[in-house]
């Protein structure tokens, strides 16, 4: 165990192969590091323990496995910080789960899994692998392929770009811009624009509460839920598929202006139930 006085927000950096990560940011005016084998009788896991770097300058925390652990992690590490550092982490076959409230946060992984509590932004390049956050105050820009992307509520800008996976947004407070290449978008409430392509995979817009709505694929079901009385300019067009509107047309200055296309596939706008 590495202990260092920190009575300030620090930024934590994690460079780690085959390892599992784990981290919270509580109130606190140290920071305290534990490295350990994930199976204290294997030599290999204890070798890449071992080799793991810890090194504090400044406010600045760095802790680096120097060998890969096997995919399903060989080195367990373990960081109690004070809440509001910013996290940065590169990651391949690594776990990692992130308590607290954190500052800014940066994420570069491969085939990992990641999951943040509170965070104050985000930027994140994922190669293959699953990103679940609770809360993200402010803008967040997400790159990657084949990604599982679960976000509760998010108060800035997000701009998400992929291959492939899926994503699911609980509240988005700003606008939003989707691009992916295959796979769904689910969004259950939006308070500003959602622009939201995607090759092959379906598209779900749950409440939009105001701007733009707009939704565009190749294939798969475009759906927009408008909460009771909400009004909605609409622009629908499936080119080997079905319109199913629900929900009366209006040009009036307040309505949300709903803009679906699919080659093939069926467009919904319904009433949102709740």
């Amino acid at each position: 165990m590495t202990v260092f006085a920190t009575p300030t927000p620090i930024t934590a950096t994690v460079v780690a192969a085959g390892a599992r990560v784990r981290v919270t940011a509580t109130a606190r005016t140290d920071t305290v590091v534990r490295v350990e084998p994930v199976d204290r009788t294997s030599e290999a896991h204890i070798k890449v323990a071992e080799g793991t770097r810890v090194d504090f300058t400044g406010d600045r925390l760095s802790v680096k496995t120097t060998a890969s652990g096997a995919k399903t992690g060989s080195v367990a590490v373990t960081i109690d910080l004070p809440a509001g550092s910013a996290l940065v982490a590169y990651l391949a076959h690594a776990g990692v789960e992130a308590d607290g409230a954190f500052g800014d946060c940066e994420l570069h992984a491969a085939s990992s899994r990641v999951r943040l509590g509170r965070v104050e932004a985000l930027r994140a390049n994922i190669a293959a692998g699953e990103l679940v956050i609770d809360h993200v105050a402010g803008p967040v820009t997400i790159d990657g392929s084949v990604v599982v992307t679960r976000i509760g509520e998010v108060g800035g800008a997000l701009r998400l770009t992929g291959s492939g996976g899926r994503t699911w947004i609980g509240h988005a407070r700003a606008d939003v811009d989707f691009a992916g290449g295959s796979g769904g978008f689910d969004i259950d409430r939006a308070d500003g624009d959602v622009t939201a392509r995607t090759g092959d995979g379906a598209i779900r817009i749950g409440r939009p509460t105001r701007g733009r709505a707009g939704s565009a694929n190749r294939s798969g079901t475009p759906e927009v839920g408008l909460g009771e009385g909400a009004a909605a300019r609409l622009d629908l067009d499936s080119e080997r598929g079905s319109v199913r509107d629900r929900v009366t047309s209006h040009d009036g200055p307040d309505a949300v202006g709903v803009h679906a296309r699919t080659r093939q596939g069926d467009i919904v706008v319904h009433r949102a139930a709740g």
